[in-house]
């Protein structure tokens, strides 16, 4: 049996996938000797959804109690800030192209970077979509910053990223977080949305387990 697959789509600036981050990370390092993980950025907020968010206040706040209870994760303090400051725009742009260029550099855990990104803002409460703000988190990455910098304002990776949401919308990925198991030819959905890590280490071994005993 070839070595399986784990797509995990996401958005940097999904909440849920901030909350199912630990779940994800727990998982690669489970199942990183089967199965390969990589994160697909979905471009959740992009063109006229790009807005302030004060828009998105009330909503989050009604939401996020939830989320926190459900997931274990915390919204940081100076996220909690800018919240009720409310003028930060939400745009999945530049954090999406900030994870195309990761890729590009590096052969390690785009599943990390991914929650690393999310801890920027939902922790830190660091703004996503100003280019110096990458440095020290790219650093703490061991990766070359200058390097990292000219790649991020490069158009050809800004194209390189649209082509990535072309990937999730062609596999009719609807919303984040989603994760596709694919093995060879054969993909299986085995989340939509937040799932517990009991429930996809379950499904991960069922569909593994199924898939060696077909090979044989």
């Amino acid at each position: 049996m070839e070595k399986a697959k784990l797509l995990y789509f996401y958005d940097p600036l999904c909440g849920w996938c901030f909350g199912f981050s630990p779940v994800i990370k727990k998982l690669e390092k489970e199942f990183q000797e089967q199965v390969a993980f990589e994160a697909i950025s979905g471009g959740m907020v992009l063109g006229d959804r790009v807005k302030p968010l004060s828009e998105m206040k009330e909503y989050l706040k009604e939401a996020m109690p939830r989320l926190e209870e459900m997931t274990g994760v915390k919204f940081g303090k100076p996220y909690l800030d800018i919240l009720e400051e409310g003028s930060l725009m939400l745009n999945s742009e530049l954090p999406c192209i900030a994870m195309t260029v990761y890729k590009s550099m590096t052969n390690k855990s785009s599943i990390e970077f991914a929650s690393a990104l999310q801890s920027t803002l939902y922790e830190q409460g660091i703004n996503l979509n100003e280019v110096e703000n990458y440095r020290t988190l790219i650093e703490s990455f061991d990766l070359p910053w200058e390097v990292f910098k000219s790649k991020l304002e490069d158009p050809a990776y800004k194209e390189k990223t649209y082509q990535e949401f072309q990937i999730g919308q062609q596999m009719g990925i609807g919303g984040f977080p989603s994760v596709v198991l694919s093995i060879g030819n054969q993909g299986y959905l085995i989340a939509r949305g937040y799932r517990s890590e009991s429930e996809m280490k379950a499904v991960i071994e069922e569909i593994l387990s199924k898939e060696t005993a077909d090979s044989k």
